[in-house]
């Protein structure tokens, strides 16, 4: 006679990490939440409490505000220097002139003839002709 072979019984746990995730994952994703409120709650508790009272910003706030309106200057604003920025946006739009940057001897360019007919640098014009 041929032994019948025996199938395994499901034990209900099949699936492995995947199922577990399935199964567990929202209640993984709010404990990480929850964890991180009570972080940034405990953290809170050191903060020493605010001093100063919603009036008294509102006073400062208002100050400032005055203060701009009618423009007025500290000594501190006066350290400050202001930048004519048309007159700088007028001169980059003039083209660069390369004479200042130029250099006495010539940089080596072999790379840049691939293609081109190689000429002498005593048949060019300017030593900086390519």
């Amino acid at each position: 006679m041929s032994k019948a072979k025996k199938k395994k019984k499901s034990s209900g746990n099949s699936g492995g990490v995947q199922q577990f995730l399935v199964w567990h994952g929202e209640k993984i994703v709010v404990a990480v939440v929850v964890v991180v409120a009570l972080y940034f709650a405990w953290k809170g508790l050191g903060y020493p409490p605010l001093t100063w009272q919603p009036n008294e910003l509102e006073t400062i706030s208002n100050d400032a505000d005055k203060a701009i309106r009618e423009g007025k200057r500290t000594a501190e604003d006066e350290e400050i220097k202001v930048f004519d920025y048309a007159t700088y946006a007028e001169q980059i739009k003039s083209p660069i002139s390369a004479e200042p940057y130029r250099t006495e001897s010539r940089w080596n360019t072999e790379f840049s003839t691939v293609g081109r007919q190689r000429t002498s640098a005593s048949s060019m014009s300017s030593p900086y002709e390519y």
